[in-house]
């Protein structure tokens, strides 16, 4: 796979993590219905640009790391590497929006800010951190066979 199907991939785990993750807070903790939630979720996302870009980073520097290993390793221990950190984001990312809207109805505004705008820094980061490392090693141990130059697909 090549790094633009990776950043294809993670956009849309994010936009699938974020918005899903939104919507069940609030229809669950808070106790909107689906279409009060999801104008609720257009609002939030239309005021944070900013922050949607920091929550999108780590997305973005999973994919570049996966798809820089698919180059030197077999595709499916980096396709693997890359679905296992998608995973973990959208799972903490979940997380977030559900602390969020706890700290919402508990009218602890700092804290229900934070909760989804320490995700980049606190998740992400250290993640990306042990994707690169993983993916170090698997370039290692898994790497792609040659035959006079040319990579065989793995």
């Amino acid at each position: 796979m090549t790094t633009k199907a990776y950043l294809l991939i993670a956009t849309g785990v994010f936009i699938a993590a974020v918005t899903v993750s939104d919507l069940i807070a609030r229809m669950t903790i808070a106790g909107n219905s689906l279409g009060i939630a999801l104008a609720e979720h257009l609002h939030w996302v239309s005021l944070t640009l900013v922050g949607i870009v920091f929550l999108f980073a780590p997305f973005v520097g999973v994919a570049f790391i996966c798809g820089s290993a698919n180059r030197r390793t077999k595709t499916r221990s980096a396709a693997a590497l890359f679905l296992i950190a998608l995973a973990v984001l959208a799972y903490f990312y979940f997380g977030g929006f559900q602390a969020s809207q706890q700290a919402m109805l508990d009218r602890k505004w700092t804290a229900a800010a934070l909760s989804i705008g320490l995700l980049p820094f606190f998740i992400g980061l250290p993640l990306i951190g042990v994707v690169a490392i993983a993916a170090a090693v698997l370039v290692r141990i898994d790497r792609r066979e040659t035959v006079q130059g040319e990579t065989l697909n793995g």
